[in-house]
């Protein structure tokens, strides 16, 4: 068994042409509108060909609206694939655990990986709300990715 040995790959072993991975936060202030029940707030844009990572949302001023609210964070196909229901209480930051986590089984999901340009969403499940959030997304740029590309490394044993 041979061991095949990579070379051009850059100088930290990372190709100069890699991807960036980032965060992106956006603050989302309900005391500035007036939300409804049921209404999605299209907090975050994601291009096509993205890897969201991570996702969640930290409440900085609690709800005070007196609806016991609640909070989904997701998207168009799954209204709380990174935060299901979460009551608007302040200093708390709650996302859904990765897949296969002992705490909710195996039918938890933390990440999405976007072929299309898609929107990370807040969905309010009560009534009127004025907490101020945080929303954000650890957020990986696969685009260029493809099939079309060319080796740029080479290998020798």
């Amino acid at each position: 068994m041979a061991t095949w040995t990579i070379t051009g790959g850059g100088n930290t072993g990372h190709s100069a042409d890699g991807k960036k991975v980032r965060v992106i936060s956006e603050i989302v202030d309900m005391s500035k509108f007036t939300i409804s029940t049921n209404d999605v707030i299209q907090v975050i844009e994601l291009p096509a060909n993205s890897l969201v990572l991570y996702a969640g949302l930290d409440v900085l001023t609690a709800d005070g609206a007196g609806n016991s609210g609640t909070l989904s964070l997701g998207d168009g196909a799954d209204v709380d694939r990174y935060v299901s229901a979460s009551t608007a209480t302040a200093g708390m930051e709650v996302t859904r655990a990765r897949a296969g986590d002992s705490s909710l089984g195996t039918t938890s999901v933390g990440y999405a990986y976007y072929a299309a340009a898609d929107t990370i969403d807040l969905v309010n499940a009560t009534g009127t709300m004025d907490c101020k959030l945080r929303v954000f997304a650890v957020v990986a740029d696969c685009d260029g990715l493809g099939d079309n590309e060319g080796q740029n490394v080479t290998f020798s044993s």
